[in-house]
């Protein structure tokens, strides 16, 4: 089997380029032949001659059409998987490996095709789903939710207007999202996908090591961006309330008031951001992750990475994160948005001994089913399998025609 992987590294890094980086290291470790195709958006370079051209060709980019039909031509890949083609890789790298009958499978990260912001929210806190199932997204135009912009709100809007219209997302084999609820949200939105075309694939990360409750440190964790939509207000309120230990590992725009918190309250210590060594340690060794998010999230890496070595997460009840923590088995869920209710549930959590282990073990045992390496790279294969085969038996159909 032969796959080539691209990608499209935004300006600024993200937890997609990682992914990206992960699969295609599983795959060779796995002894598959692999080629990237990479592109980067540094022709946004801010001026105005620039930044037109860009626009322009993130609508049909056809040098990366070119890009890509050459290293076709020599590295003759069994099967494509896109896991980013905004902005420079655009729509044409679909386009040109069904030219050249080749399966496309797409990695869904986020909700960009059916939402311009990508993350089916408005106002940096509320869980909007207005622009959903419209064609034209115009809610999302009006309310400038892409980089705060009318202006690039409705040119993302006119790139995925565009391909809607000529029916592009329809040429691709399978769209791989990361949960269920994602899952039934594509499939009920404007795209209007086949349920055949969208299957659900889950992100893996490396095994830590079960560490049980007595091998603990006496705090909960919090690591990720300090963001209204993350929750770090209501975490900040219920830890001011309660007195419970807290570290946060993080930076964002809301550090200085985690900063000025941490210097009132003496139960709370902000570590400021740190390398991925230290997170990954801070968890193995916390009481508990705490998620207090009030969006709905993708599939965040650091629950995965909780789950690898055993650790309980107390997470908001929204949706799609009621389904990744599962409440009494994985974690506890509080009320979204609810400080007083977080910090009860913190309290009970600290109180019952018998049931952090029972969490702690259950966290372990769903990291293994689920998230583990083996996992991924089986669900993997058996895609590209299925999809390699099904193209092998169609290309002697049309030739006979």
């Amino acid at each position: 089997m032969r796959v080539l992987l691209i990608h499209n590294y935004y300006q600024q890094g993200g937890g997609e380029d990682t992914i990206f980086k992960q699969e295609v290291d599983l795959l060779r470790e796995y002894g598959i032949v692999v080629e990237t195709l990479t592109f980067d958006n540094e022709s946004f370079d801010g001026t105005l001659v620039g930044n037109v051209q860009s626009a322009v060709q993130a609508l049909y980019n056809f040098q990366s059409g070119r890009r890509l039909d050459h290293v076709i031509s020599q590295f003759l890949p069994d099967i494509v998987h896109i896991h980013n083609l905004f902005y420079t890789a655009s729509a044409a790298v679909i386009r040109t490996a069904k030219k050249r009958q080749i399966p496309v499978v797409m990695t869904l990260h986020n909700y960009r095709l059916v939402c311009v912001n990508g993350l089916l929210m408005r106002g940096g806190e509320t869980p909007c789903e207005v622009c959903l199932t419209k064609t034209i997204p115009l809610a999302g135009i009006r309310n400038a939710c892409f980089q705060n912009s009318k202006a690039k709100s409705a040119h993302l809007s006119a790139i995925t207007l565009l391909h809607k219209l000529t029916g592009i997302w329809k040429q691709v084999d399978r769209f791989v999202v990361l949960t269920d609820f994602t899952h039934q949200k594509i499939l009920s939105s404007s795209l209007k996908l086949q349920p055949e075309q969208v299957c659900v694939k889950p992100n893996f990360v490396a095994d830590a090591g079960y560490t049980g409750p007595e091998g603990r440190g006496d705090f909960f964790l919090y690591a990720g961006r300090l963001t209204v939509e993350k929750g770090v207000d209501v975490l900040l309120q219920a830890a001011e309330k309660c007195g419970f230990p807290l570290e946060i590992i993080g930076d964002g725009p809301l550090a200085v008031a985690v900063q000025q918190m941490s210097e009132q309250v003496p139960t709370i210590r902000y570590r400021g951001k740190q390398p991925r060594e230290a997170v990954l340690e801070a968890i193995n060794h916390c009481r508990a992750l705490l998620v207090p998010s009030r969006w709905y999230e993708g599939l965040p890496t650091v629950i995965l990475e909780a789950f690898a070595s055993g650790t309980p997460v107390i997470c908001s009840d929204q949706q799609n994160l009621n389904q990744i923590v599962k409440d009494g088995q994985t974690g506890l869920l509080f009320r979204t948005g609810d400080s007083v209710d977080l910090g009860q549930t913190i309290s009970r959590f600290r109180l019952d001994k018998s049931g952090q282990s029972i969490l702690s073990q259950n966290a372990y045992i769903e990291y293994q089913t689920r998230y583990a390496k083996n996992v991924a790279l089986q669900a993997t294969l058996d895609l590209y399998d299925a999809l390699i085969d099904k193209q092998k038996i169609s290309k002697p159909l049309e030739q006979s025609l």
